[in-house]
C-alpha cells in the first residue's frame, strides 16, 4: 500500500518551512505560499487588511508591473490566484513542470517584492469596496459571516474576512507595511510544492529567502465566550436565510473526526437527515446543509437553510429536533459505517490533483508541524463510535450555546427561544 502523501520537509535557516511531494506520474507543478495571517489576526480597525494585502500582492513589484505578473503565468498556460481565510492567506500557482522556474520567481517576487504603490492601492480599494457591495447583495453568503459575528461576540475570528467599507477606506500604505512586518514572518509561513518537482527544488527557493527574517508570531487565540442569541438582519430578499448552530471542536482536537461524521449524517449530503426531512419529504427548502469550521483553538458548527419566511419557524423546529435526536440516539450502525466510508472517499478523491495535494501538505504542516498521512486519518475515522457521537452532541448542542442568525424581509422573528 502506498503512503499518501509521501511528503518531505526542509526548514531553512530563517525558520521558513518547505514541504514537497514528488508525484512522477504528473506533468504539472502546484506551488503555494501560506502566511499564517487572516481576519483573525486583525484588530477592529484593521478589519479586511489581510484581504487587502492579498489583492495588493498582484499590483506590481520592483521587477514586474501588475500586467507583467499576470502575463508571466498566462504566457505559459499557468494559473495563479490567492485567497484569504480566517487564519491564513495563500498565494498559489499551477504550471507545467518545464515552467517551475517562472512559477517560483513570480510567486516569490510577489510575496517578497511588492511595492504597495499608494496610487494602485486607491484603485484596488475601489475594487474591494465593489466586492463588499456584491457580497452584501448575496445574502446566502452574507449569513455565514453574520452567524460567526453573533456566536463569537467580538472575537477577531468573527470579523468578516472581506472587511468593512469604513475600515477598507481608511487603509494607507503604512498600515500594510506595519502589518506585514508584524505577521509575514518566515517562521509564520509555509511553502508547499507538489507534482513533477525536481529533487533540488529547495535549492531553487533558498536564494529568494536567504535575507528574509522575522520573529516568531504567536498563533494561539483567546477562547471566545460562546453564548446563545437570536438575531435578525432585515433585508429585502425573496428568501429568508438562516444559520442555526453552536460551538464545535478545534482543528487540533481529534474529536473533529467524530464531529465531522455527526455533521455528515445530520446535514452533510443528499442522504442526510435534514436534507431528507426538510427538502425531500416536506419541500420546505431548496438548499439546506450543516457544516463546521474548526479553527486552531476552537470551532463553530451550524446548519444553513434558504427558505420562505412563512416556513422559518417550522424549519428551525426541525433542526432543533435533529439536534435533540443526536443527543439521545446518535447514529445507527449503518449510518455510522456509511459516514465513515463517505469521509474516507471524499478525503482521497479530494487529493487527485497536484493543487489539492499541495494544499493538503501545506495546511497539515501549518496546523500540526508535520504531514498527516491518509492512513492516519483513516485510523482516526475508524476509531469513532456512536458513544463519541452522543457525547459530542451533548457537549455542543446545549441550549445556552444555540445561536440563530437570520437575514430576511421581516420586521421580527417568529422564533423567541431555542431549546433542544
Amino acid at each position: 500500500m502506498i503512503t499518501i502523501p509521501q511528503a518531505k520537509k526542509i526548514v531553512l535557516p530563517n525558520g521558513l518551512r518547505v514541504v514537497t511531494e514528488e508525484i512522477p506520474t504528473m506533468r504539472s507543478v502546484s506551488m503555494g505560499i501560506l502566511a499564517g495571517v487572516g481576519s483573525g489576526s486583525e484588530t477592529t480597525k484593521e478589519a479586511g487588511l489581510s484581504h487587502c494585502i492579498e489583492h495588493m500582492m498582484f499590483k506590481g513589484t520592483k521587477k514586474r508591473s501588475a500586467y507583467e505578473i499576470a502575463h508571466a503565468l498566462d504566457s505559459i498556460g499557468g494559473k495563479m490566484n490567492a485567497y484569504t481565510s480566517k487564519e491564513t492567506t495563500v498565494y498559489y500557482a499551477v504550471v507545467l513542470d518545464r515552467h517551475i522556474d517562472t512559477q517560483i520567481d513570480v510567486l516569490c517576487d510577489m510575496v517578497l517584492g511588492s511595492l504597495f504603490d499608494p496610487k494602485e492601492m486607491e484603485i484596488e480599494k475601489g475594487v474591494i469596496l465593489e466586492e463588499i457591495k456584491m457580497y452584501e447583495d448575496t445574502p446566502d453568503e452574507l449569513i455565514h459571516d453574520l452567524f460567526a459575528e453573533k456566536i463569537l461576540h467580538g472575537h477577531p475570528l468573527g470579523q468578516p474576512t472581506i472587511g468593512r467599507a469604513e475600515t477598507v477606506r481608511s487603509f494607507k500604505r503604512e498600515n500594510i507595511i506595519d502589518y506585514i512586518g508584524r505577521l509575514y514572518s518566515p517562521k509564520n509561513m509555509v511553502i508547499s510544492l507538489a507534482g513533477a518537482i525536481p529533487a533540488n527544488v529547495a535549492d531553487l527557493l533558498k536564494p529568494y529567502f536567504e535575507k528574509y527574517e522575522g520573529k516568531a508570531v504567536p498563533l494561539k487565540q483567546p477562547q471566545p465566550a460562546i453564548k446563545g442569541s437570536i438575531s435578525l438582519k432585515k433585508k429585502k430578499t425573496e428568501q429568508s436565510h438562516l444559520c442555526l448552530g453552536t460551538g464545535g471542536p478545534s482543528q487540533l482536537d481529534d474529536d473533529r473526526f467524530a464531529f465531522a461524521i455527526l455533521d455528515n449524517i445530520m446535514g452533510g449530503s443528499m442522504s442526510s437527515h435534514l436534507f431528507q426531512e426538510v427538502r425531500e419529504k416536506r419541500g420546505l427548502a431548496y438548499s439546506i446543509y450543516s457544516t463546521s469550521s474548526p479553527f486552531r483553538d476552537f470551532g463553530i458548527a451550524y446548519t444553513y437553510a434558504g427558505i420562505s419566511k412563512e416556513n422559518l419557524e417550522q424549519v428551525v423546529a426541525l433542526i432543533l429536533t435533529e439536534f435533540t435526536r443526536m443527543k439521545k440516539e446518535g447514529l445507527t450502525p449503518a449510518e455510522l459505517e456509511r459516514a465513515k466510508e463517505y469521509m474516507k472517499g471524499t478525503t482521497v478523491l479530494g487529493l487527485e490533483s497536484t493543487a489539492s495535494r499541495m494544499s493538503y501538505i501545506m495546511r497539515s504542516e501549518f496546523y500540526y508541524n508535520r504531514i498527516i498521512t491518509i492512513d492516519e486519518v483513516f485510523e482516526k475515522i475508524d476509531r469513532v463510535t456512536n458513544d463519541d457521537i452522543i457525547r459530542l452532541a451533548n457537549q455542543y448542542f446545549r441550549d445556552e450555546f444555540l445561536t440563530l442568525a437570520v437575514i430576511g424581509d421581516m420586521e421580527e422573528l417568529p422564533v423567541k427561544e431555542l431549546r433542544c
